[in-house]
């Protein structure tokens, strides 16, 4: 078996075999140099992609939206001359959201420029930097919408959890601990009794978020709640047709199988032993119209040979109405 002998063989260098002359090579050749970047690290996050896939949501100013917090009782059946109830009735009840702020910032040194210009150049290095760029930032975007560390401090976004699986924290400027404020809270969490999630459970679910025809069009879990979840629906004949869900053709997650057209995902950003009957018509990310994803020139510092971009968004995560979706806890 041959040897090999290795000068530089990681990036441009070359190696013996296949090389024989290996001074001579490296001196004269350089290696073939793919114009592509391998991702190695990002990791998607398909419930963002959900929320998201009708179209992006956009406002400006403040963040504030009117809630319907009572039915007004100043009707009903009446005879002849009855006096009639004209009460003014205060249904309504604004909810205030601040705008959370993000950033990525893409630093090059000048001098690696200045460097990246012979064959090596075929994967350019501003390009690439870009590219790495827009991928970090939406891993931080991904992570913030599950409140998964490090972008889990008061400065990001209100989260999935934040809306559906608490019932005594204030969101929006309402304090959900309050009595006087129980219509601002979600379904009681729906408990698994420490198995996996089964058709029961995600019925009783189901049931307490479903109202009419307007029911959770979203179920999501981590990966390996997931698999336990699908192994429990094998014999089930809507599973084994594997529903094609055409929303998602421009994000890879095209086929699912569905649970009373509530589309069924694995996100690895989930927290273990949940998962979320989510109504993503209700529940989605807004977007600031002035900030959204604004990318600056490059700038330079005085005291260093360094170019600085930064990309920008303002966003945060609305739920116009909490009742409509659930948590599942206590699942294997």
């Amino acid at each position: 078996m041959s040897t090999i002998t290795a000068a530089g063989a990681q990036g441009t260098g070359l190696q013996q075999p296949p090389v024989a002359l290996l001074n001579t090579a490296n001196a004269i050749t350089q290696k073939y140099i793919l114009p592509v970047l391998g991702d190695e690290v990002l990791t998607p996050s398909p419930a963002f992609w959900a929320m998201t896939r009708n179209g992006k949501k956009f406002s400006g100013g403040e963040l504030v939206y009117a809630l319907l917090t009572q039915e007004e009782m100043t009707g009903g059946a009446y005879w002849g001359n009855q006096l009639l109830d004209t009460t003014v009735v205060d249904s309504i009840q604004p909810a205030d959201q601040v705008w959370k702020f993000y950033r990525q910032s893409i630093s090059i040194p000048i001098t690696d420029v200045i460097l990246n210009r012979g064959g090596a150049g075929a994967l350019d290095l501003i390009r690439s930097k870009y590219q790495v760029g827009t991928g970090s930032f939406m891993q931080k975007l991904s992570r913030a919408v599950w409140h998964t560390s490090p972008q889990n401090t008061s400065l990001d976004v209100d989260d999935i959890d934040a809306w559906v699986g608490q019932t005594t924290n204030t969101i929006a400027g309402i304090d959900r601990s309050a009595a006087a404020n129980s219509w601002w809270l979600p379904a009681a969490n729906q408990t698994g009794g420490s198995a996996a999630l089964n058709q029961a459970t995600c019925e009783l679910a189901y049931q307490a978020v479903v109202y009419g025809y307007d029911e959770p069009d979203l179920l999501i879990m981590d990966n390996t709640r997931f698999a336990n979840f699908k192994n429990t629906l094998t014999t089930l004949i809507r599973f084994q047709d594997m529903e094609q869900d055409e929303t998602a053709l421009q994000a890879g997650f095209r086929y699912h199988f569905v649970y009373n057209n509530a589309i069924v995902m694995a996100d690895r950003y989930c927290p273990a032993s949940v998962a979320y009957l989510l109504n993503t018509k209700y529940i989605f990310p807004v977007f600031h119209e002035l900030d959204y994803f604004n990318v600056e020139p490059f700038i330079k510092p005085t005291n260093q040979r360094t170019i600085v971009s930064t990309m920008y968004l303002t966003w945060n995560i609305i739920n116009l109405s909490p009742r409509m979706s659930i948590k599942i806890i206590n699942i294997s």
